[in-house]
């Protein structure tokens, strides 16, 4: 490696990080043992009809996580930080993991543009 080649290497996304925290989130709070398998498949939205949400996130969501990374085909936009807030209000255990989600919304939806008016 050439010492120009680390201005012109790219940087790891702030959003690979995002995936890896979220999953570190979701074993911290004992939903995920083991590897992520592929994601299980749902007829509804957020897997509402079909299991907890808790479920759906390790099952459906971080699975579609890591495929998303892998071939680098993002959604246009994300909102799984409203639906976790909804269903996990009052769960102070899953602040840091809705702090996350919000973060990764934010930067699916901008794009990775930083947040304005936040500190």
């Amino acid at each position: 490696m050439r010492l120009t080649d680390l201005w012109t290497r790219p940087a790891v996304p702030a959003r690979d990080a995002l995936v890896d925290q979220i999953e570190q989130a979701l074993r911290a709070l004992g939903w995920l043992q083991g590897p992520v398998g592929p994601p299980r498949h749902v007829d509804s939205p957020f897997g509402i009809d079909e299991m907890p949400f808790e479920h759906w996130l390790v099952q459906v969501f971080l699975p579609r996580l890591h495929e998303a990374r892998r071939d680098g085909q993002w959604p246009p936009e994300s909102q799984v930080a409203v639906a976790a807030r909804r269903n996990l209000d009052g769960r102070d255990d899953c602040e840091p993991l809705l702090h996350l989600l919000a973060q990764l919304d934010h930067d699916i939806t901008t794009g990775g543009a930083p947040a304005r008016g936040r500190p």
